[in-house]
């Protein structure tokens, strides 16, 4: 070991520049005109210029319009007196961008500020453990809902095997009980008593059906939540059909006013037909014997869509059941004989929601209750396709 090297090893300030030099956090001094007086060697590596030459020139060449730009205000504070730290992204040679941790430290003088100290850190690694961290966490909430989705999913699910069995149950008892009645009556009563005998057990038995469509459907709509295909339906017909699920003796109550010249409508049949089939079902059980029932079909051209409204003669619906009036197991009126889980309004809801469109209340009172189906009615798509718009008027050609 020579001489030399033996005193610039016992020297403290070669140990200093060796550390500034060797470390990769950027460590500088600007003075009060942002002029270099001291850069390290991290200098070097994030913008590719010797450090040496670095002292004397400014600040805005080395950082360039943009990047001194929004900096600067941080270095007019620092000058002020004001410790400054803030994060930045700093574009490097070949395009590399490092996230930054940038510190401005005054420097004070008997009161004067004479420049400051820069040291910025790469916290590129920080930063994308960070976003992975976040993104882990924003799976893990993800999946946490989907189990809790799943999870109630299955209890409804569940509730419903159990709703099945009480909804069904009990009117299969009445009905069997019923025809039994009824072949009694077969042999010893008049004929119209006979009749009406068997037309009660059809009653029943058409109201289990009911039931039992509306429980399936209830486990059916709980398991999407994606909207239904729809296809040209005619409107006349699923009126018709829908009639035709009330009992014999009722239908004729209905009344239908077409207040459109529209012929056909995009929906699901079979959904439409039950959301349907619930609201007349409802409209003659809550009005009293003999009254009418009038179904009215209707449409808007702005936004394009079906309306189907209900209404009844019933006493209309008791002010506490109307913010749940929709959910399942609400009982929106008195009935003749009424009774169940309330699946009805519910079904209603779910199948219009499928179809993009709502089921709402018009109005209530003593002088009955109107129920409409808003279905949204889609501009054409490809010919045939389901949800495309191809409406057939009365006063055009089939």
């Amino acid at each position: 070991m020579t001489a030399m090297q033996d005193i610039r090893e016992t020297d403290p300030a070669y140990y200093m520049r060796l550390l500034v030099d060797r470390v990769p956090t950027m460590l500088a001094y600007w003075d009060r005109d942002l002029h270099c007086r001291f850069a390290n060697r991290a200098y070097e590596a994030w913008f590719g210029v010797d450090p040496d030459r670095l002292l004397g020139t400014s600040i805005r060449d080395l950082l360039g319009p943009r990047l001194f730009e929004l900096n600067h205000p941080y270095m007019l504070k620092a000058l002020a007196g004001e410790r400054q730290v803030f994060e930045r992204i700093v574009p490097g040679p070949g395009g590399i961008e490092r996230h930054s941790l940038a510190e401005y430290i005054p420097d004070r003088v008997d009161g004067e500020v004479r420049g400051f100290l820069v040291q910025v850190t790469n916290v590129t690694e920080l930063k994308q453990t960070q976003a992975a961290l976040s993104r882990e966490s924003a799976l893990r909430a993800e999946l946490e809902q989907r189990t809790q989705e799943l999870q109630a999913l299955l209890q409804e699910r569940t509730e419903m095997l159990h709703v099945l069995a009480h909804e069904v149950r009990q009117p299969l008892n009445n009905a069997s009980a019923a025809l039994q009645s009824a072949r009694g009556a077969l042999r010893k009563r008049p004929e119209d008593v006979v009749s009406g005998r068997v037309e009660q057990a059809q009653q029943v038995l058409g109201d289990v059906v009911c039931r039992i469509d509306n429980t399936l459907a209830v486990a059916s709509l709980l398991a999407r939540s994606e909207p239904v295909p729809r296809y040209e339906v005619d409107i006349a017909a699923l009126a018709s059909i829908a009639i035709g699920d009330m009992a014999a003796s009722e239908q004729g109550r209905i009344q239908v006013e077409h207040a459109t010249l529209t012929r056909t409508g995009l929906m699901d049949m079979s959904l439409m037909r039950l959301a349907l089939r619930n609201l007349l079902s409802n409209a003659l059980k809550f009005s009293a014997p003999g009254t009418p029932v009038l179904l009215r079909v209707c449409e808007t051209e702005q936004p394009p869509a079906l309306h189907l409204t209900v209404t009844d003669t019933g006493p209309g619906i008791a002010p506490e059941v109307l913010p749940r009036l929709f959910r399942r197991g609400a009982h929106g009126r008195g009935s003749r004989g009424a009774h169940g889980l309330g699946l009805g309004l519910y079904i209603v809801e779910r199948v219009m929601a499928l179809h993009e469109g709502s089921a709402r209340l018009v109005g209530t009172g003593p002088g009955g209750t109107t129920f409409e189906l808003v279905l949204p009615q889609l501009e054409a798509q490809e010919p045939g396709s389901p949800s495309s718009r191809s409406s057939v008027r009365a006063d055009q050609s089939p």
